[in-house]
């Protein structure tokens, strides 16, 4: 079965492209093309494409509005944003609001054709630069998790190690006995996942836990 897709564009040549693009392309059927949020919101709920490749500024409306009602209609809808933004704010808006993909304008035709074929077996095509955004945005909330998930005593005891204080140092500084600095340290070490002093100390920089 071909796959359908349905385009909202306000751009007149990105559109025309697309439209070749698209209709040109065996395996799809090209079952609409929109220069308006309103045009397409009038007749996706009938058409119900597989995949809707919508753009994030058209005149009359957001894209990211159309994600969202679209997502609402049809949860099984795949949407995939072809947009000249790429950065943090439209991406993580366009995704909370249901988007499955994410390209910005520029990608090769070839790559946005993939990027449906993808999106049917399930995956998420991204463009290279929005995707290092999902990954860092993991990484910050990883960091995050691993900061909460210390004790305030275990943080001011990693504090101590980071300024180079001796466990017998630390003791003496915090009012706390050497066995019992030795165990925060390991349990430190534990929740970090690291080995040495060294390692706790450069992750807690490199995730601003320190």
């Amino acid at each position: 079965m071909k796959t359908k897709v349905a385009i909202v564009e306000d751009h007149e040549k990105t559109r025309e492209y697309l439209a070749a693009l698209f209709g040109g392309s065996d395996g799809i059927e090209l079952l609409g093309v929109f220069g308006t949020g309103q045009e397409a919101l009038q007749s996706l709920p009938e058409l119900l494409p597989d995949v809707l490749i919508v753009d994030i500024n058209l005149p009359d409306m957001s894209g990211i509005d159309i994600i969202r009602v679209m997502r609402e209609r049809a949860p099984r809808m795949e949407i995939l944003v072809l947009t000249i933004h790429e950065n943090r704010e439209h991406l993580f808006l366009a995704l909370q609001a249901g988007a499955t993909g994410y390209l910005v304008k520029g990608t090769p035709s070839t790559e946005i054709i993939n990027a449906v074929s993808m999106l049917m077996a399930g995956g998420a095509p991204m463009s290279p630069v929005v995707a290092r955004y999902v990954i860092e945005e993991f990484q910050d909330v990883k960091g995050a998790r691993e900061s909460s998930a210390l004790t305030k005593r275990e943080r001011e005891v990693l504090q101590g190690v980071a300024s180079g204080l001796s466990e017998k140092k630390l003791a003496d500084t915090l009012s706390l006995s050497p066995h019992t600095v030795h165990t925060h340290i390991k349990k430190i070490y534990r929740k970090l996942q690291v080995n040495s002093r060294a390692e706790a100390v450069l992750k807690a920089r490199n995730k601003g836990i320190v």
